[in-house]
């Protein structure tokens, strides 16, 4: 962050690639950057405001959020042994911001891909088509910790098994979104 905020200084929307010169992508998507070294036009504002910080005045505004993070409890144990040990949500100061017509694509999918998990787990607590099809193996599903054999032919309301699902979300190097996994028990974040 810190370097960034350095490298932003004086750096508009509508500069070209000498503002950043020797910053190189490597095959990378960059949310703020074009490969040019041009800001993305919606991280204009944005970038005017960080360009107003120092490196100290990253660092102690990045300390002030983990300690309100810390003290709301808004962690997560990193380890399930004796220890104990509880971190805090990772959190960045930059705002990831999404255009709107990447946030319409982004929920269109989302809604579907949960409607699709919804339909995936009816399907292996009922007809279980999926594993007579030989699509996912049977021992993989039926011989794991967490499938309950009790919950065979419950009818959930709406058919819905998972109301709360955590996409963890990923670009390319052309910036399309994909999604890297899903999260359908706890989702981190929900506390």
């Amino acid at each position: 962050m810190a370097e960034l905020v350095t490298e932003v200084r004086g750096t508009g929307a509508d500069e070209g690639a000498g503002a950043m010169e020797g910053y190189a992508l490597d095959g990378f998507w960059d949310e703020m950057f074009e490969a040019e070294g041009r800001m993305r036009p919606h991280y204009a504002a944005l970038g005017r405001q960080l360009a107003t910080l120092t490196p100290e005045d990253v660092l102690h505004r990045q300390r002030a959020a983990d300690r309100s993070f810390q003290a709301r409890g808004i962690t997560f144990a990193v380890n399930q042994g004796t220890e104990g040990v509880e971190k805090i949500m990772p959190f960045d100061l930059v705002p990831r911001i999404i255009t709107p017509a990447e946030w319409q694509r982004i929920e269109r999918g989302l809604e579907q891909r949960v409607r699709a998990l919804n339909l995936f787990i009816w399907d292996l607590y009922h007809e279980q088509r999926i594993l007579e099809d030989g699509v996912v193996p049977a021992d993989l599903v039926l011989g794991a910790r967490g499938y309950r054999r009790e919950f065979r032919w419950l009818d959930p309301p709406q058919r819905v098994y998972t109301h709360v699902v955590g996409s963890d979300l990923v670009r390319d190097a052309s910036g399309a979104f994909y999604v890297l996994e899903n999260n359908l028990r706890t989702p981190s974040g929900v506390s």
